[in-house]
C-alpha cells in the first residue's frame, strides 16, 4: 500500500467536502452559473461528480453503499453526506492490493486493473472540482483553498519550523 495514494484519496475527499460546504452558501443564481469550457453548472457539475464516484466505486467492488441519485436536483448537503460515506471506503481501498491489481470489466464492454479506476476516480474528481472553482471565480467570487497544501494545513500533517540560517 501507498502512503501517498492514501493521502489522495483522504485529499479528494476533503477537497470535494470544503467545496460543497461552500456552495452551500451561495444562491440559485451562482449555482446555476456556469462559463464556456467547464461541465456546466456548479449544481450540475458537483451532481455529476459525486454520482461519477458513486458509479466508480460500485464498479470496482460491486457494491453501492445508497441508492443511486435521481434525475431530480439534489441537496447540496445529501452530495456531502454521499461523499462522507464514500470516504472511508476509498481509504480502504487503498489498502487493498488485491482490489488494486483485480481486472475489473465495465459496463460497456473494457476490461481494465482496478488501480485504472481508483486513479480515474482521484483524476475525476479534481478535474470537476477544477470547473466548479473556475466558474466560482468567472462569477466574481473567491473559492476555498482546497489544494494539498492546504488538506495538509487543515489536517495538522504539515508544520511550520523557524528556518535557520547556516
Amino acid at each position: 500500500m501507498s502512503e501517498a495514494l492514501l493521502e489522495l484519496f483522504r485529499h479528494k475527499t476533503w477537497a470535494t467536502l470544503e467545496l460543497l460546504d461552500f456552495c452551500r452558501d451561495l444562491d440559485d443564481e451562482h449555482l446555476d452559473a456556469t462559463t464556456p469550457g467547464t461541465y456546466g453548472s456548479i449544481r450540475d457539475t458537483l451532481r455529476h461528480l459525486v454520482q461519477a464516484e458513486e458509479g466508480y466505486f460500485a464498479r470496482l467492488t460491486g457494491r453501492r453503499l445508497k441508492d443511486p441519485l435521481s434525475d431530480v436536483p439534489v441537496p447540496l448537503g445529501e452530495l456531502a453526506e454521499r461523499i462522507r460515506v464514500l470516504g472511508p471506503e476509498w481509504e480502504k481501498l487503498a489498502h487493498d492490493v488485491d482490489v488494486q491489481t483485480r481486472d475489473v470489466t465495465t459496463d460497456d464492454g473494457w476490461r481494465l486493473a482496478g488501480a485504472e479506476i481508483m486513479a480515474q476516480a482521484i483524476h475525476h474528481a479534481d478535474d470537476h472540482r477544477t470547473h466548479v472553482m473556475s466558474v466560482i471565480g468567472a462569477t466574481g467570487l473567491e473559492g476555498p483553498d482546497i489544494d494539498v497544501w492546504c488538506y495538509a494545513d487543515a489536517t495538522g500533517k504539515v508544520e511550520h519550523v523557524p528556518v535557520t540560517n547556516q
